[in-house]
């Protein structure tokens, strides 16, 4: 009987340690400030001298032409941007003169990143979106002409 009394006890202490540990870290839990969501944060600035594209998802065959994927880095990494675009090739020749490339149809910002991976609530204006534009314009030409595909 002293035996079922010391278990019963050291149930008891047991589940009172456990009740007052979860008090403990809802208590912490309720002194963390809450993160905002990203529209409601202050909006910073997004510019950088040029970009550099990290990471370009163009299918698993290298043909995509709409909704691809690519990771651009800030010249100074202090910015991670992922967009989603549509491109074109094109091969324009008049006898004397002749232009091939690629040309960005929609680029679409999906993420925007600080140095630390976090979630930023970024703006771009139109002077930074040409400079991304043409990072991916030519890392585009540079992937397919190593591969050996054709612009067009």
């Amino acid at each position: 009987m002293n035996m079922v009394s010391f278990n019963f006890k050291s149930v008891l202490c047991g589940l009172g340690s456990a009740v007052v540990m979860t008090a403990v870290f809802a208590s912490v839990q309720m002194y963390q400030p809450a993160k905002l969501p990203i529209e409601e944060q202050q909006q910073i600035t997004v510019s950088s001298d040029s970009y550099t594209v990290d990471a370009l998802d163009l299918g698993p065959y290298n043909d995509c032409r709409r909704d691809c994927h690519a990771t651009l880095l800030a010249a100074n990494d202090s910015f991670l941007i992922e967009v989603n675009f549509d491109y074109s090739g094109f091969d324009n020749g008049n006898g004397f003169n002749r232009s091939t490339g690629i040309q960005i149809d929609r680029l679409e910002p999906e993420f925007v990143g600080d140095e630390s991976g976090e979630e930023i609530n970024a703006y771009l204006d139109r002077y930074e979106l040409t400079k991304i534009n043409e990072a991916l314009e030519e890392s585009i030409a540079v992937k397919l002409q190593k591969l050996g595909g054709s612009h067009g």
